[in-house]
């Protein structure tokens, strides 16, 4: 269930000590982790070359505490991120292929989330008291901005941003387009979908010291991947990338004889395939097989 902003537990907190009760943490727990220099591990993503800071496991309680009940806040349709009974799937298919296409997203979205919008989020926005709003900042940013491996960043990042994110949902309904946005990942679907709504959405993402990039046009009827699901003339389908990534596993699964390695390939193709199954249904039979041979093989290795 989700709430109107001032029926929030987060609205108009006066006091650490009221702080530390909505947060489940006593005063003197939630002193030590301000004061602690070494919140946060830190190391850099081998695929992708990001570097990742993660709270440790107090700090991560509170992140979990902050993620969940932000998530309870009311949101606007628009929004697919951290929200309950939304995900990238429901995002996805909120577009079609029968009119044009805008996708945009926020260069480095996490390190540009800055310390100050956090603060001015709780400060003006939920009312809390300059002291309580200093800790939250203080608890939930990391060198000036959001972790980039935290459970509460998707959903502070919106509301971080939250008129940001109107303004385009604004420039959406003046140019008959449907808006969907997942975490920084914009896509606009209508007739209005055209390099001039690109145009003034980065004009947007630039007033508010944003950088929108990794910017694609589609034309109506052209196949678009939307925040990892195909999107077609046929329905939602799974990207040939994703499709080749099981195909993969399904070769390595194939060729490893029994044991603790062919099991880890499993459990990761079962979840794969049932994922799969999410976007496009007719998966769904080769995700139960592979999950009988999952557990036909965690009995072998009993």
């Amino acid at each position: 269930m989700s709430y109107p902003r001032n029926q929030s537990i987060f609205y108009k907190i006066t006091s650490p000590q009221m702080l530390a009760d909505r947060l489940r943490v006593t005063l003197d727990e939630l002193n030590e982790l301000c004061a602690a220099t070494d919140n946060y591990k830190r190391w850099t993503d081998k695929k992708t070359g990001r570097p990742i800071q993660e709270p440790k496991p107090k700090l991560d309680k509170v992140h979990k505490r902050v993620a969940l009940l932000l998530a309870k806040i009311d949101t606007p349709d628009y929004l697919h991120s951290a929200i309950r009974g939304r995900s990238y799937i429901t995002n996805a298919s909120g577009h079609s292929v029968d009119a044009g296409c805008v996708k945009i997203d926020v260069r480095k979205f996490y390190p540009s989330v800055r310390s100050q919008a956090v603060h001015h989020f709780f400060l003006d926005r939920m009312l809390c008291s300059g002291d309580v709003s200093g800790i939250l900042t203080k608890l939930l940013t990391v060198d000036g901005h959001l972790p980039t491996g935290s459970s509460s960043s998707p959903i502070l990042s919106y509301f971080a941003y939250e008129d940001m994110f109107d303004a385009l949902a604004k420039l959406a309904a003046t140019k008959g387009c449907v808006i969907t946005v997942y975490v920084d990942d914009v896509v606009f679907t209508g007739i209005g979908a055209t390099r001039g709504l690109l145009y003034a959405a980065r004009k947007i993402f630039s007033s508010y010291r944003l950088h929108g990039h990794k910017t694609k046009l589609f034309r109506p009827g052209q196949p678009r991947i939307i925040t990892g699901v195909a999107v077609t003339k046929e329905g939602m389908k799974l990207p040939n990338k994703r499709q080749k990534g099981i195909a993969d596993d399904f070769a390595n699964f194939d060729a490893l004889p029994n044991g603790r390695e062919k099991l880890f390939v499993a459990r990761r193709l079962t979840g794969r395939l049932f994922e799969a199954s999410q976007v496009d249904p007719t998966w769904r039979p080769k995700a139960e097989i592979m999950a009988a041979e999952r557990d036909a093989l965690q009995r072998y290795a009993n």
